[in-house]
């Protein structure tokens, strides 16, 4: 697009219609990458100026605005220093030629650009006083002036800048000398104020106390400021919605910082709480009038609605602030002191209200504060000693945690919580006929659960479960006449509120009400088969009382027949033709099977009486009694469930492998011991019985070739992998469950009189099921699973999620029969090298870390262990020289696998003449600056949509670099306890056929990366390194990464003669901006020695932990 190397105006006006007003989408990219380049060339300072005051279009002005601050965010070092003040002077100069019309994205540019060369100028000493003086000068120019203030507090902490804490402080204290001249103008400002003025007003106001961190209670200008904040709260039909939502969020920046300030003694506080009780009324009258205006008028509807909104987080930022008072000394209403309850009366007051004020929107306003509320004054009470509650062993589990008699404190709180509870129920009513109401419900019931979690430590589950079960027997018995399912479906909100407290009651159930409820309400309420949501939440509800459950068998049958023909119903049912959330109901079912499953085994062993003889007290447990109805009726039905959610059968499986392996297990101490043997014996048979219907799926989709239509159905072969993996991760626990019943009866076995030979055959016997167990499972992993997962890895060999899912079956089959399966591992890596070769997935060299942690402790298994990474490590090397920064995935793969090659066989790994150790370690050194590298790519901002442009996730990267550091670690580690050779003496040694020969290949591999580390001398990988750490923090690094630097840096200063380990150091901190080229000093001397010395002198990583911290804020 431009005909030479220099840009001109009018190749940037080419490139601005082509990418604003050219159709092509081609062209759109083309000249969106060209104005980005040409944003970050030294031209791109003059010709935006010149763009500026061409005043061509509206595109045009924008991108030369938005150029002007990009350029003085990101690049501003590179303009000379002699130029700074002609570049002031020309964006005071633009900005004062703003007019009532000029477009908000251009003016928000070039206030920005003022307040970002404000944060970068060293020479403006006076800048604020000078933009005040420059711009006020104007009714125009100082409505602008005031967003240029706003920005200037926003700005002096952002990340893009890199300001450095010594400038910050600079700016901090500029900042707080000219307060007071700010706070003058904009209380003048207040006089005569338009909405749109006061809107700019309260927004520069709330950043100022937001951001700067020096504002304190005495600079608060009551009148006007305030007292105008709170008289366009108090009177919403007056002010539009910017003015308002403006004066809320200065007040929230008042009550944010009123305990960091004064604490509680301050009169802002008093003040601000006094005026906010005032609001209770103001919110009334909203909801009073949008009740009235909703059926006419949905505009002023809304309108009211948002000022119950914004009223609704002033309440609960008053109560966050208040927290601690209302715990430790609640005061009755009135009161006005900060424990004052009428604060909780507001939050209730927001969710009482009628609707359409009081919706889910607004009620989750309220719900953090009750949250902290409810969890500290819990905390604060279990302090002051256990409850009476706790005491009585015939108390709930949960019990009520808090006592009147001993705690009048708390009960003050407990009638407010319990209003919630009761007011929570009204927003819970299934909705079967909208799906994006009933898509909001879901969403609200998971926060309503996540409050009931923390209200129920507080208040206790059984009076929570009492106020409920009450207003469920009212409903019943208002219902007389109505059928089960109306009687159900009006009940179903507060049977939800019941399902977030359900596992918290006690199982026992003493007075009878959980099994009232579930015989009179639930069972006849799923006989009748109500709509999909009702289903739900009675299998949640039964999914949450599964210990309860799990102690009465005969309402158990009931429960587990009711869940399979939930499940049994929809099979068949085309996607296109399910009702209303009936896919949840399923899912919800197939939960609440696993739930059963995984809990009543437990409680079986404990509690079932079982005698010999088969009478009817030695009842069987859940999976026994039931295994061919859940096997026959749900696990080979599941091809013909198509849609069903992938996660809640994930859940069904785990729950039945979870309680298999109690099961197997032996406990000689249990009060009624179980014999494992008949679980031993058939547990091989039901294991295939579960693996079946994936394989079988596997191999028919293979053999149809059928193409993958659609993510999460049974056309994808992950569906099937994904539950052959949820089988075997479940199964992890199998071995130690044998071995250690095995071991812990062993120990019961000394004697040798007849008694004891008896145990002593039974121990045998034992032991004999057990090996059984484990040979039969192994048949059903080598003969059944691994042909068709072999089968897969060739099949599916370039698809990237299949491999995935692929390999994640085979790590957990590693996991859970361990070195047992090793007569496998030979043909498992053959696979792996066969399908890499065609796909190069870095899954695969995951998988490889696994099988290396499995089988590298097994020395016959190492040589091929080490050759399977020479297969892989190859094509992985030069996929990663091409483009480093795109690939944290494969970064991290592979450095897990060298990780694990380190630990578990690293003589043989080191020493091998076929490992490219010096790509490797040099790799592993570029990947620490990925982090860096990719957080320079995001500093950038795309010039079409003015957002930053990233090359990657940083958690992706953040996790690619730890692993390569962490081998870099293993590797200085290993160099310390292996070599045989001095640092002196390789660093001055070019051959290494010089030095004795080697007499392990332990040493051999030592010699090799010290020769790295130390050799050539100029830029050795010692020096690299020690630069890479030092500069990763200063750069860019996040804070959790430090210890991972401070590691190297310790275990590097251990290695290295101590005066080489201080040249290296001394060398990266010579390379850093200390002063830059305008006079900004970033660190001083005495602070680089500071630094130096820690990082010297420490004895622990984390002294250089703590050296880092101090030390890199200098540069950010």
């Amino acid at each position: 697009m431009c005909s030479g190397n220099v840009p001109t105006l009018e190749n940037v006006l080419q490139a601005i219609d082509a990418l604003y007003v050219n159709p092509e989408n081609s062209i759109k990219e083309s000249a969106s990458k060209w104005l980005c380049e040409f944003q970050k060339s030294v031209y791109a300072w003059e010709i935006a100026d010149q763009l500026l005051y061409l005043k061509r279009d509206l595109s045009s002005s924008y991108f030369g605005a938005q150029t002007i601050r990009i350029k003085i965010q990101v690049y501003f070092t590179e303009l000379p220093t002699a130029a700074h003040t002609a570049l002031k002077d020309s964006l005071l100069n633009h900005v004062q030629k703003l007019t009532n019309e000029t477009h908000s994205s251009i003016a928000n540019q070039l206030c920005l650009a003022v307040a970002d060369l404000f944060c970068q100028m060293v020479q403006w000493n006076d800048a604020i006083s000078d933009i005040v003086k420059t711009l006020s000068t104007s009714e125009v120019t100082s409505t602008y002036l005031i967003d240029v203030l706003k920005f200037v507090s926003e700005e002096m902490n952002s990340k893009t800048l890199r300001l450095g804490l010594n400038r910050r402080y600079v700016l901090m204290a500029h900042l707080e000398s000219q307060k007071g001249l700010v706070l003058d103008f904009l209380s003048y400002k207040m006089k005569n104020a338009t909405p749109q003025t006061l809107a700019r007003i309260f927004n520069c106001l709330a950043s100022w106390w937001d951001n700067t961190g020096i504002m304190k209670d005495t600079d608060v200008r009551v009148s006007p400021l305030l007292e105008g904040a709170f008289y366009v709260l108090q009177h919403p039909e007056n002010y539009p919605e910017a003015a308002y939502n403006a004066s809320m969020e200065w007040i929230l920046a008042l009550l944010y910082c009123c305990p960091t300030v004064s604490g509680y003694q301050g009169e802002l506080l008093k003040l601000l709480q006094t005026n906010i009780y005032g609001l209770y009324n103001v919110l009334q009258r909203c909801s009073l009038q949008a009740s009235k205006v909703a059926g006419n008028n949905m505009t002023d509807c809304l309108v009211y609605v948002d000022r119950v909104s914004c009223i609704a987080q002033i309440f609960g930022s008053l109560a966050r602030t208040v927290r601690s008072a209302l715990v430790r000394s609640p005061t009755p209403p009135g009161s006005s002191e900060p424990g004052d309850l009428r604060t909780l009366e507001c939050l209730l007051a927001v969710l009482e209200s009628p609707p359409p004020a009081g919706c889910r929107a607004n009620a989750l306003h309220t719900f953090y504060a009750l949250q902290s509320l409810a969890d500290d004054a819990a905390r604060h009470h279990n302090c002051l000693g256990p409850s009476p509650g706790r005491q009585n062993s015939s108390a709930s589990a949960a019990g009520d945690i808090i006592s009147n008699a001993s705690r009048p404190v708390t009960a003050l709180l407990i009638p407010y919580f319990t209003r919630v509870v009761v007011a929570l129920a009204r927003y819970c009513p299934s909705n079967t006929e909208d799906l994006e109401a009933a898509e909001d419900l879901r969403s609200f019931r998971e926060d309503a659960h996540g409050l009931m979690q923390d209200i129920v430590d507080l208040v206790g589950a059984d009076t929570i479960f009492t106020e409920l079960y009450n207003h469920i027997k009212s409903l019943q018995e208002m219902n007389t006449v109505g059928t089960a399912i109306n009687v159900f479906r009006e009940a179903e909100a507060c049977l939800f509120m019941l399902t977030t407290v359900a596992k918290r009651l006690s199982p026992h159930d003493p007075e009878g009400r959980i099994a009232s409820l579930i015989s009179t309400l639930v069972l006849p309420g799923l006989d009748a088969t109500p709509p999909a949501p009702l289903q739900e939440v009675g299998c949640i509800l039964y999914a949450e009382l599964s210990h309860w459950v799990a102690c009465r068998p005969e309402i158990r049958r009931r429960i587990v027949e009711q869940l399979i023909q939930i499940v049994e119903r929809s099979a068949g049912v085309p996607a296109a033709q399910l009702q209303p959330g009936q896919k949840q109901a399923v899912g919800a079912a197939l939960s609440a099977l696993g739930r059963l499953c995984t809990v009543y085994r437990v409680h079986a062993v404990v509690t079932s009486n079982a005698t010999s003889n088969g009478g009817g007290m030695a009842a069987a447990t859940l999976l026994e009694e039931h295994w061919k109805d859940i096997v026959a009726r749900v696990v080979y039905l599941l091809p013909r469930l198509a849609w069903a959610p992938v996660q809640e059968v994930i859940d069904f499986f785990e729950g039945i492998c979870r309680g298999l392996m109690c099961s197997v297990a032996y406990s000689p101490q249990d009060t009624f011991p179980t014999d494992p043997r008949p679980s031993r014996a058939i547990l091989p048979e039901r294991l295939a019985q579960l693996v079946s219907v994936s394989v079988q799926c596997l191999s028919k989709l293979m053999e149809q070739n059928q193409p993958v239509e659609s993510i999460d159905a049974l056309s994808d072969p992950c569906v099937w992998l994904d539950y052959l993996a949820t089988i075997f991760r479940s199964l992890q626990n199998f071995l130690p469950r044998l071995d250690d019943a095995y071991r812990r009866s062993r120990l019961n076995s000394t004697s040798t009189d007849e008694v004891q030979q008896q145990r002593q055959a039974e121990v045998n016997s034992l032991s004999d099921s057990a090996q059984a167990c484990l040979d039969g499972c192994l048949r059903v992993v080598t003969t059944m699973v691994w042909p068709v997962i072999g089968q897969v890895l060739e099949h599916y060999s370039t698809k990237v999620r299949p491999m995935e899912r692929c390999c994640r079956v085979i790590r957990f089959m590693a996991r859970s029969f361990s070195v047992n399966l090793r007569d496998i591992l030979p043909d498992i890596a053959n696979k792996l090298v066969q399908s890499f070769q065609r796909g190069n997935h870095s899954c695969f060299l995951y998988l490889a870390g696994v099988l290396v942690d499995v089988f590298g402790e097994l020395p016959d298994c190492r040589p091929g262990l080490v050759g399977l990474f020479e297969a892989l490590a190859p094509p992985t090397l030069a996929s990663l020289s091409c483009n480093l920064v795109e690939q944290p995935h494969t970064i991290e793969d592979l450095y897990r696998l060298c990780v694990r090659l380190v630990q578990r066989c690293a003589a043989t790994f080191l020493a091998s003449p076929n490992v490219d150790l010096y790509a490797l370690l040099d790799t592993a050194l570029q990947s620490l600056d990925v982090l860096t590298l990719t957080a320079a790519g995001s500093g950038h901002t795309d010039v079409d949509n003015g957002q930053a442009v990233g090359n990657g996730d940083l958690k992706d990267t953040s996790s690619a670099s730890t692993a390569a550091a962490r081998f870099l670690l293993e590797a200085l580690i290993f160099t310390t306890e292996a070599s045989e050779d001095a640092p002196a003496t390789v660093a001055a040694t070019t051959d290494a056929s010089a030095l004795p020969r080697p007499t392990c290949e332990s040493a051999l591999g030592a010699r090799r990366l010290l020769f790295w580390l130390l050799q050539p001398s100029e830029r050795c990988g010692g020096q690299r390194l020690t630069t890479s750490c030092i500069h990763s923090c200063c750069v860019g690094l996040s804070d959790d990464r430090f210890p991972d630097m401070a590691d190297l840096l310790y275990h590097l200063k251990n290695v290295m003669p101590r005066e080489v380990f201080a040249r290296w150091v001394d060398c990266a901190l010579s390379s850093l901006p200390v002063v830059r080229a305008d006079g900004l000093v970033q660190a001083t001397e005495e602070q680089v020695a500071d630094f130096k010395n820690a990082v010297m002198n420490a004895s622990r990583t984390n002294g250089i932990v703590h050296a880092l911290d101090a030390f890199v804020v200098l540069f950010r």
